[in-house]
């Protein structure tokens, strides 16, 4: 029978050197205890690996686009400029387009001296009317030019009549100041994007549905007709009042697109719809026999290369487990996206074939199906077929 007064060993481990150091004793934690530090240091150090391994990728795609970083550039020289074109996920905000580019595209661009110029949409339908209306005003400019100027009214003028003439043309503030030395006569600035057409720019769609924007509004600016057509206005119009009258019979229903696109204007329709692209004209005031530029002697945006980044964006409650795995391996992501940047950035491009149609398509397989149904019930442009024709697919290009 053990004997009441004796003393019960304490678990653990000792040493006489670490009871010298005032350690008397080394034990384990507790079960509890060892289930929570476990977790707690895989879930930090997978976290911690996958950024450590981001930060080495986006590494890797710099040191790979440096040798452009190294070239200078005169003082009269701009480097290459692209179009950036972002559009937010679906059922989703722009916040999340706009993190994903500068965390995995900007930094690569930044190394390679890229210049860009950003174009984001809150709504859709804004990237779609305004490519169009930009192609307009370049047919409208171009129409106005090749106009005959009109011959002298009866062939005759009053010599005596006063010319005037703008302030510009007679005189400069250097010639009032005396700055002839400063200043040299005139500073010809020059695009990089101007030395060759074929690698000139470039345009790129961050998320499948700017890509069918852009796309979309390319083949209305050079199909559809310069002026809004009376059908559109009256569709306009109609969806107003609709609208209109919805609102005052419901003054207190609430829809969170009301409050923030209030002071907005709608965005214009289509001027023409896809099933008449194969009986329009292409663009009769453009000359497209040949590249199509601007003042500066640049190709004009749709002859520069396009490229298409997919949106990874999961919601719904069904895919935690996915957008888990997804957040602990970002470093595939950073990988992908570093290499496809390093591409645009090293110019490389090939014609526009049928396939480059579904250039991210892979991205709709995430878009939530409830949001998809109800795009086709509000005829979304999103959710349409993207449809083109080949007389403006064929001019265009893609970087490979």
């Amino acid at each position: 029978m053990p004997d009441a007064n004796e003393v019960k060993p304490k678990k653990g481990w000792s040493n006489p050197a670490l009871r010298m150091m005032g350690i008397p004793r080394i034990s384990l934690p507790s079960r509890n205890w060892m289930i929570f530090w476990t977790v707690v240091t895989t879930i930090g150090g997978g976290i911690a690996y996958d950024k450590y391994e981001q930060k080495q990728m986006r590494k890797k795609w710099m040191d790979a686009v440096k040798q452009f970083g190294e070239v200078s550039y005169g003082a009269n020289e701009i480097p290459r400029k692209l179009t950036i074109f972002i559009a937010p996920p679906p059922n989703d905000f722009l916040d999340e387009s706009l993190k994903l580019f500068r965390k995995f595209i900007k930094p690569v661009l930044n190394a390679g001296v890229v210049d860009f110029e950003i174009f984001s949409e809150s709504r859709q339908g804004d990237i779609r009317a305004s490519v169009a209306e930009k192609i307009r005003e370049l047919r409208r400019k171009q129409l106005v030019e090749e106009t005959p100027k009109k011959n002298e009214s009866n062939g005759n003028q009053d010599n005596d009549e006063e010319e005037l003439k703008s302030r510009s043309d007679l005189y400069k503030a250097k010639d009032v100041l005396g700055l002839y030395k400063v200043f040299p006569a005139d500073i010809n600035v020059k695009s990089e994007d101007a030395i060759d057409d074929s690698s000139a720019g470039g345009i790129i769609c961050v998320g499948r549905g700017a890509y069918k924007e852009y796309l979309s509004g390319v083949h209305e600016g050079l199909l559809g007709p310069l002026e809004k057509p009376q059908s559109v206005i009256d569709e306009e119009t109609k969806l107003a009042e609709e609208k209109k009258k919805e609102k005052e019979e419901n003054p207190d229903k609430d829809d969170d697109n009301d409050e923030e696109q209030s002071n907005l204007k709608p965005v214009p329709l289509r001027y023409i719809q896809p099933e008449d692209y194969a009986n329009a004209q292409l663009a009769p005031e453009l000359d497209l026999s040949t590249v199509v530029k601007d003042d500066k002697g640049v190709p004009v945006f749709f002859e520069q290369p396009v490229y298409t980044f997919p949106l990874p964006n999961l919601v719904g409650f069904t895919n935690i487990p996915r957008k888990i795995y997804r957040y602990f391996t970002k470093r595939f992501l950073v990988d992908d996206f570093g290499e496809r940047t390093a591409t645009i950035v090293n110019n490389k491009s090939r014609p526009f074939v049928y396939k480059d149609v579904l250039m991210a398509k892979e991205e709709e397989m995430d878009w939530p199906k409830k949001w998809v149904e109800k795009g086709k019930e509000r005829n979304s442009e999103w959710v349409q077929e993207l449809e083109h024709d080949e007389r403006v697919t064929s001019r265009m290009k893609v970087f490979e």
